[in-house]
């Protein structure tokens, strides 16, 4: 058996850490071109919001086949595959993207190509370094996820700023010749899972034997499951919703749309250079992801609180810019670990894809709710009235992850004491209690 070297981890890592900045520049074209895209698209803010609802509901038709994909095929395919599919549709952007329904299709054929994606990603970082290191795993992928995401979403707006033409169609361009390079680096550094299996490591288990449909069912009985569920759900919401603070400064303290999608790019990238602070508080400071989460939510809950009522229009535009920042960053440490406590919700890996694919509904479902709502909201009232809603909303997101948390704490207690335990050998008694 041939060992896992520590520079063959490296470069798997900084590949997909370069790719996983990158994949989802077009999809979340948003979070920092949001002005651009309603003014080029003739969009209300509810439009853009029932974009998110038409894209999640064709995701969540196809999320569960994706997951079971996952587990099926070779995670390195599925990755290469789905980042083939949007540097290509990237470059089509500007032959048929027009307007509302135009943009709604092109970001459900995105979510189709990457339909398998996101479960082959986890369970290949999440095993890299062995359940020891996940948390660091994800840190270090997220600190390079980082950098090429600041990167991605930079030289776009740069290329705008100092070229005519339509400004989307030209950020679109930039960011498929962006991904064509990730495409190269997975293509050359990611191992087949046969040839991880050849240096001890496994992706589905040790006895890889295929994710089966009959084991649903005892997936679904699995509180793990659940915690999971509401673990990524609310982690994904703080980490998208943040691109409401691109408008937010913008129409209430009057910040420039160059200065104001600088400003997200800080938010939505350069942050994640905190991203290994959330593994080092994981595994090294709290020795439990669950116990990050309950901290991190309450920083992030008490930030946000604190933007409703201490910012009014006469505020200083650069000052309230740089405080936005401030929920970002401990978002972000938070975020970068958040399928780290897999190893405590005592999920098997032969069944992870496919948990990880039933759980990440989450990220599916609310938005599909929410967005529109806050859309509404900034469209139905003047100033900083609308944003303070949104504000509060998240600060729900908080506590619920709190208490989500905790759940977490008392699951993984029953676990190791042996007063729960998922046995899929046999399939009889999966669950007992």
């Amino acid at each position: 058996m041939q060992k896992q070297s520590p520079l063959r981890k490296f470069m798997a890592l900084l590949s997909l850490g370069y790719m996983g900045g990158t994949i989802y520049l077009t999809t979340y074209l948003k979070a920092t071109f949001y002005t651009q895209l309603l003014d080029t698209m003739n969009m209300t803010n509810t439009q853009l919001g029932l974009v998110t609802t038409i894209v999640n509901s064709t995701a969540l038709i196809l999320s569960v086949p994706g997951a079971y994909l996952s587990d099926k095929f070779d995670a390195k395919k599925i990755i290469v595959f789905s980042v083939t599919g949007v540097t290509v549709l990237a470059f089509m952007f500007p032959l048929f993207v027009r307007n509302f329904a135009t943009f709604s299709v092109f970001q459900c054929v995105n979510g189709l190509v990457t339909v398998a994606y996101w479960p082959s990603l986890v369970k290949y970082i999440n095993n890299l370094g062995g359940e020891e290191e996940a948390g660091s795993s994800f840190g270090s992928y997220y600190l390079i996820n980082g950098l090429s995401g600041a990167l991605g979403n930079a030289l776009p707006l740069w290329i705008t700023t100092h070229f005519s033409g339509n400004p989307i169609n030209t950020t679109v361009i930039a960011m498929g010749t962006i991904t064509l390079i990730a495409t190269v680096l997975v293509v050359i550094f990611l191992d087949s899972e046969k040839k991880l299996a050849e240096r001890g490591i496994y992706l589905k288990g040790e006895e890889q034997e295929p994710i089966k449909i009959k084991y649903i069912p005892y997936i679904l009985k699995w509180p793990g499951t659940y915690i999971l569920f509401f673990a990524y759900g609310t982690t994904i919401l703080l980490y998208e919703y943040m691109s409401y603070l691109n408008p937010y400064l913008t129409d209430v303290f009057g910040m420039s749309v160059e200065m104001s999608s600088a400003f997200s790019i800080i938010r939505q990238y350069g942050t994640l250079v905190l991203a290994p602070l959330g593994g080092i508080m994981a595994d090294k400071v709290l020795k439990a992801t669950y116990k990050w989460y309950i901290t991190a939510f309450a920083i992030t809950g008490v930030l946000y609180a604190s933007l409703i009522f201490l910012f009014g229009p006469d505020s200083n535009a650069m000052i309230v810019g740089i405080y936005t920042i401030l929920p970002a960053g401990v978002s972000m440490a938070l975020y970068s670990v958040t399928f780290s406590i897999i190893r405590e919700l005592h999920i098997p890996a032969a069944v992870s894809g496919t948990t990880i694919g039933i759980a990440t509904l989450s990220e599916t479902i609310v938005p599909m709710i929410l967005t529109p709502i806050f859309g509404s909201f900034i469209d139905n009232n003047e100033g900083a009235v609308g944003y303070r809603y949104i504000f509060a909303a998240m600060v729900v997101i908080c506590v619920l992850g709190i208490l989500n948390a905790m759940w977490a704490g008392a699951h993984n207690k029953k676990c190791l004491e042996g007063r729960r335990k998922m046995n899929l050998a046999g399939l009889e008694g999966a669950e007992q209690n």
